[in-house]
């Protein structure tokens, strides 16, 4: 056998091993879609046809594959979208399947997940490392793995619930993570491109950016370099989400400020961890940020007391902390107000004390001028003018 029967004989293999788990993909999405119409369950409808659209895709994109040496990092790019609508779609599902009590739903969409996770499995085997993928030995742990069982989706998420922007041109990318994210009890909001992402973070408080790498116009990249080279924004984590999983695009992004970076197709309990340790460090920073700003107002307060300018109200945010610092706050309010309040006594002493002196200076007044020989004089003629005017009238 010559080397281009070995070529063919190995590209027909491949083919084939592709082939595979997408007709069971595409075969178990048709049945469920008929058994779905034919049982009236309308609310699984729209995301069975997700799944067989996106079998369909990858089925034509493996069916156009003609040279095996050209497989390489842009083809692993264009497999791993539809792959990562379809083991979304299925995730999503099998919850509502196991809520409704669907087992025989349950069942096939297992088999659906099953034949996705094999599909990914075999294209990060198969995309060479000199092709724009890092060996195996170089890869984290987490990228290019099939993703874990969905049954392992049933642990809690770590930390609390947020606001979360999820960035992506791809409309699915968009719909699959961001209902996954609000299954998990999160605010999720959604951009389809950096420029709208932009403007929303500059008008909306987020929590967390879930942003895609490969956008047009303005890529992950330089959405990225926005979020982190502005003062009102470097403290919003950001987590790059890509299809593309070379290790230099992973430094980039790291480099650049975000916080993680997850492969596509996301394996849903690694993002939930993910995003569980984003928000809590997020809180964290927030917490650290706003014991700063206390910090600066004791500071402020400090001063001011020291010049007698100090004004209670001004820490009574501060004073409602329940640490060390909130106690400080208390103690100087306590002592401005003793302090006012010992002004305001000194003030009312010597106010009465200035009446008392008012009234003494008006009395020694009086006795000087009653005392003298002039006043006496001045009484005696008055005397005489009421004996006058008294004799007059009788």
């Amino acid at each position: 056998m010559n080397d281009v029967d070995r070529e063919s004989r190995s590209l027909a293999d491949l083919r084939h091993e592709l082939r595979t788990p997408l007709n069971a993909i595409i075969g178990y999405s048709e049945m469920l879609l008929e058994d779905a119409e034919d049982e009236g369950l309308e609310g699984l409808i729209p995301d069975l046809h997700k799944i067989h659209a996106g079998g369909k895709a990858l089925l034509a994109r493996v069916n156009d594959i003609q040279d095996k040496q050209a497989i390489g990092a842009e083809l692993d790019f264009e497999l791993r979208t539809p792959l990562n609508a379809v083991m979304g779609y299925a995730e999503m599902l099998l919850e509502d399947a196991r809520d409704e009590g669907l087992e025989d739903f349950v069942s096939d969409l297992q088999k659906i997940h099953a034949a996705a996770k094999h599909f990914l499995a075999t294209i990060s085997r198969e995309i060479p490392a000199e092709a724009g993928r890092p060996s195996h030995e170089e890869v984290p742990a987490e990228a290019g793995r099939p993703s874990h069982s969905v049954e392992d989706d049933a642990g809690t998420a770590a930390g609390g619930r947020g606001r979360l922007l999820v960035v992506d041109d791809d409309e699915m990318n968009r719909d699959t993570l961001s209902r996954h994210l609000q299954r998990q009890g999160h605010s999720v909001a959604v951009a389809e491109n950096g420029r709208q992402a932009l403007d929303m973070v500059s008008t909306h408080p987020f929590d967390l950016v879930l942003l895609d790498v490969m956008m047009p116009e303005m890529d992950g990249y330089r959405v990225l370099e926005h979020l982190k080279g502005d003062d009102a924004w470097r403290d919003i984590p950001v987590i790059m989400i890509s299809a593309l999983d070379e290790i230099d695009s992973v430094v980039r992004c790291i480099e650049l400020g975000a916080e993680d970076y997850l492969p596509k197709p996301f394996d849903p309990v690694l993002l939930r961890a993910r995003i569980g340790a984003c928000l809590e460090k997020k809180r964290l920073r927030d917490q650290e940020v706003e014991y700063l700003r206390s910090v600066a107002r004791v500071t402020i307060a400090a001063a001011a007391v020291e010049v007698g300018d100090f004004e209670p109200e001004s820490l009574a945010d501060v004073a409602r902390r329940t640490d060390g610092l909130g106690r400080l706050a208390r103690i100087f309010q306590s002592m401005a107000r003793e302090v006012y309040a010992r002004e305001q006594r000194l003030k009312q002493q010597v106010q009465e004390l200035r009446i008392e002196l008012s009234q003494a200076r008006q009395a020694r007044q009086v006795a000087e001028i009653t005392e003298t020989d002039y006043f006496r004089q001045l009484q005696a003629e008055a005397q005489n003018l009421r004996d006058i005017l008294a004799g007059t009238s009788d």
